[in-house]
């Protein structure tokens, strides 16, 4: 990654559920694709693949089938996770069903995290 991916920005959230990625955070991105995920607390995390990677190794290394724990964590964070494709236009469409686990809608907060991103919903934000 040539920057870290930093700053807090107010996005929206168009019919279609695309997102455009701040400019700032676009630049700091070494590829044109993110994996989305849900996030602990009510957002939607945005990882580009190699802070995915990382994130998602730990979480089966440190995972048994034989652990609810363990099953939950896999369910929560890897089971739903998708690429979604940087359009040329900065934006990138949203999966609805993340969308709704994590109420976001219409306007948000988009963040960076260092090595990932996350959105959330306005009012739950504030």
């Amino acid at each position: 990654m040539g920057e870290e991916i930093k700053g807090q920005f107010n996005g929206t959230i168009d019919d279609k559920g695309r997102l455009l990625l701040p400019g700032k955070i676009r630049a700091a991105l070494p590829e044109d694709f993110l994996v989305q995920t849900r996030g602990v607390d009510k957002c939607i995390w945005l990882f580009p693949q190699e802070p995915w990677q990382k994130f998602e190794a730990l979480i089966k290394e440190n995972s048994s089938i034989m652990n609810s724990d363990s099953r939950m964590m896999v369910r929560t964070f890897i089971a739903p996770a998708q690429e979604v494709n940087i359009d040329k236009a900065g934006r990138i469409k949203l999966s609805a069903s993340i969308m709704k686990t994590a109420n976001v809608v219409r306007e948000c907060i988009v963040l960076g995290l260092d090595d990932h991103i996350e959105v959330w919903d306005v009012e739950v934000y504030e």
